[in-house]
């Protein structure tokens, strides 16, 4: 016997199997996963991070040429152009020493460029002996950008003392000259990477897990942060050792541009966050991640308070009068209220951003924060 279902029955089921099917079929997708992360990392790598490591490599190589011609003749106005030059090459490693990952994690470009404070000592050792291998650990505080800072800058405020010093000394010329070349080869070899296999490695790993390029991003933003904090300003103002100042700790502490570097590296940081190029160019970055996913921090958006955060810890960055070495010395209030307002940017990109993108952060700081 067969069942009949009155038409009205029928037309029931009908419409709601259909809108059924049709609300599994059409949801929309969940917002992290519709965020065009690609075109973030494309933006970058491609306005970012290669041209930092371009940018590096030229000033580079401009001091290797300055340099060689100083080496021949050592005098007054040579010197002072070397010196130029390699102000500009340590300001514009700020730019990419963050980006310890893939291709300059290989050649472990961090610890080989810019181990402070230098081991004068082991620099002086190595020049009276002749006989040194810059591979070894040994040396990692006795070679890149502060050790040349060491050789360059720190016989005396008086130039023809540093001057008659390469004049006097063909193991002092040459030291400089293979401290130059060490770093030359790594970044030659990072920047040849990017420019080839690595770059599509790099914008195809779409994911937020451990090895990630997000993730990788996120914790090396943090990790340079917290060397910001921690080793440009902290151990300084003493933050270690008891309230007991350590000016000669600074980064550039011959050459006394501490500050200026400090307010580089945070710019630094800040264009990671915002995918903010050097040429200015502002595509999707983690300002635009949080954003699409409407994450809240209180009353306001977590992008929101990250922003005004590094406003607050610019701000006082640059309300230190001189640099850090001398002022955690007669004004270390000062440096104090930049070590702060950089905990308070800590917290949120450290806590905040990785928790809201599904990052775990690998790294140890080593000082609870």
């Amino acid at each position: 016997m067969k069942l009949k279902l009155p038409i009205a029955l029928v037309i029931c089921f009908t419409v709601l199997f259909f809108a059924c099917k049709k609300k599994v079929n059409e949801s929309p997708e969940e917002p992290a996963a519709s965020f065009d992360k690609q075109a973030m990392l494309v933006q970058l790598a491609d306005e970012l991070i290669i041209p930092s490591y371009e940018a590096f490599k030229f000033s580079l190589d401009s001091l290797i040429v300055i340099y060689s011609e100083f080496k021949l003749n050592p005098n007054l106005n040579g010197l002072q152009s070397v010196k130029t030059k390699f102000q500009n090459v340590y300001l514009r490693y700020q730019r990419c020493g963050l980006f310890e990952f893939g291709p300059a994690e290989s050649v472990i470009m961090r610890s080989n460029f810019n181990v402070f404070p230098t081991d004068t000592i082991q620099i002086m050792a190595n020049i009276s002996s002749g006989v040194y291998d810059l591979n070894l650990v040994a040396n990692l505080d006795a070679k890149g950008l502060p050790a040349l800072d060491y050789l360059f800058f720190s016989l005396s405020s008086d130039e023809s003392v540093v001057v008659n010093a390469f004049v006097a000394s063909e193991a002092r010329r040459n030291y400089v000259t293979h401290l130059l070349s060490d770093m030359s080869g790594r970044i030659n070899a990072v920047l040849s990477s990017w420019k080839g296999a690595y770059r599509n490695t790099f914008i195809n790993s779409l994911g937020t897990d451990v090895g990630s390029s997000i993730g990788f991003l996120i914790n090396q933003l943090n990790f340079e942060l917290d060397y910001l904090k921690n080793a440009k300003v902290g151990i300084p103002l003493g933050k270690k050792t008891l309230g007991i100042v350590q000016p000669t700790q600074c980064e550039v502490y011959y050459s006394g541009r501490s500050k200026e570097y400090a307010i580089e590296t945070l710019k630094a940081i800040e264009n990671l966050y915002l995918a903010r190029g050097l040429s200015g160019s502002n595509g999707k970055g983690f300002d635009d991640y949080l954003d699409h996913l409407k994450v809240m921090y209180g009353s306001e958006t977590l992008n929101s308070a990250i922003n005004k955060q590094f406003g607050l810890a610019f701000s006082k960055l640059n309300a230190i009068q001189g640099s850090i070495s001398q002022q955690v010395v007669i004004n270390p209030g000062a440096v104090d209220a930049a070590y702060v307002e950089l905990v308070k940017l800590l917290v949120l990109l450290k806590t905040d951003l990785p928790s809201s993108l599904g990052v775990v952060i690998t790294y140890q700081d080593g000082d609870g924060d």
